[in-house]
């Protein structure tokens, strides 16, 4: 026997239906697109159409181009070195109110880690490294999350991400090395059948530091070992061809390629090296960076810039801007990346190499 909850609820289901019409696709489509990455994560889930909608190749070409115009701050936040969690905000300048000195950080996932890691980001996505080669791959937007195939070490092994601005691909090298051998391999993700796969070269080289993508070229230092003598110089590759070409700094720019004190970075669209002498802290006055002066990047030109007066805790004249909803971070470690981009699209995973899994933990 119905409640008489039961009859009011579906007398109003049934006047609804009788007097309302259905809203057209396209302006469900323009009202998914306006919402924050979680929810339409979530909204997946309501429905079949929604489910097509959200996964159509053009609504996440379309997501992600107005994601790339207003990029964010990614904060991903460790707790006793086990777990990560991954939170975002706008960027300061995109406060609508110029009077405000806070912005709001939503949160998207956990991503479980090990005690020792290597975290990393690139485009939408973060990339965490457990052990020598176990990597981890997630995307906070969709809450997906799995492990890269595993690669054979012989003595050593470096890995690098790159991203092609013109197919859209993320990609990974990795180079693994005995006894004077390289092993070059690449795998392309958000494909249906990621697998590593060999390439040629025909510059024998060691990475002696972290890559730096820009462009679509990643560029790395390494030695070269094809001379009598061990040379060093910058390897760039390019991800969309996945051809290798040489940069050999001239001698009155080796200052550029110190590898204790200088970082390769993106300045402006453009390859740099960032040098310090210290660690950025109390006791640094200034910095050095290095801007290649010709198109062969051969020649590098040296700038020195210095910081602001500070007293102890405070740097003087720069601005403050208070991030709510991170009060969980307080004494645990922090990293934040400046150029976060919101993707929904989903990474398929066929292959059985790895496992994936698309946390519907997010809250």
């Amino acid at each position: 026997m119905e409640s008489l909850h039961q009859k009011d609820h579906q007398t109003i289901l049934t006047r609804f239906s009788k007097y309302s019409e259905q809203i057209p696709d396209d302006l469900i489509t323009e009202i998914l697109l306006r919402l924050p990455s979680r929810s339409i994560a979530r909204f997946r889930c309501v429905c079949k159409l929604w489910a097509s909608t959200i996964s159509r190749q053009d609504f996440t070409k379309s997501f992600r181009a107005r994601s790339s115009s207003r990029p964010q701050i990614l904060f991903a936040c460790g707790k006793n070195n086990l777990k990560l969690f991954l939170s975002s905000s706008p960027q300061p300048h995109q406060n609508t109110d110029v009077n405000s000195s806070s912005i709001a950080a939503s949160y998207h996932m956990s991503l479980p880690c090990g005690r020792f890691y290597t975290l990393g980001h690139i485009g939408s996505l973060v990339y965490v490294r457990e052990g020598m080669s176990l990597w981890k791959i997630c995307n906070p937007s969709t809450g997906q999350c799995f492990t890269l195939p595993e690669v054979k070490i012989h003595s050593w092994i470096r890995t690098f991400f790159g991203y092609d601005p013109i197919e859209k691909q993320v990609k990974v090298l990795t180079i693994t090395g005995e006894h004077g051998e390289d092993n070059h391999q690449v795998l392309t993700l958000e494909t249906d059948k990621m697998s590593w796969r060999t390439i040629e070269y025909d510059t024998p080289h060691s990475p002696i530091s972290a890559g730096v993508c820009i462009n679509g070229v990643l560029y790395y230092r390494a030695y070269e070992h094809s001379l009598p003598d061990p040379c060093m110089m910058i390897v760039c590759f390019d991800v969309r061809s996945e051809k290798y070409s040489f940069i050999r700094v001239r001698e009155s720019s080796l200052g550029a390629m110190e590898p204790e004190t200088t970082t390769l970075i993106n300045y402006n669209g453009q390859l740099a090296s960032l040098e310090m002498q210290r660690s950025f802290s109390e006791a640094s006055t200034s910095f050095d960076l290095w801007v290649p002066q010709d198109s062969g990047k051969e020649e590098w030109s040296k700038h020195t810039y210095k910081f602001p007066m500070y007293t102890r805790h405070v740097i003087l004249y720069c601005r403050s801007v208070e991030i709510r909803g991170m009060k969980e971070v307080k004494g645990k470690k922090l990293f934040a990346y400046v150029d976060h981009i919101e993707d929904l699209k989903l990474i398929l995973a066929a292959s059985a190499a790895f496992s994936a899994e698309i946390l519907l933990t997010i809250s």
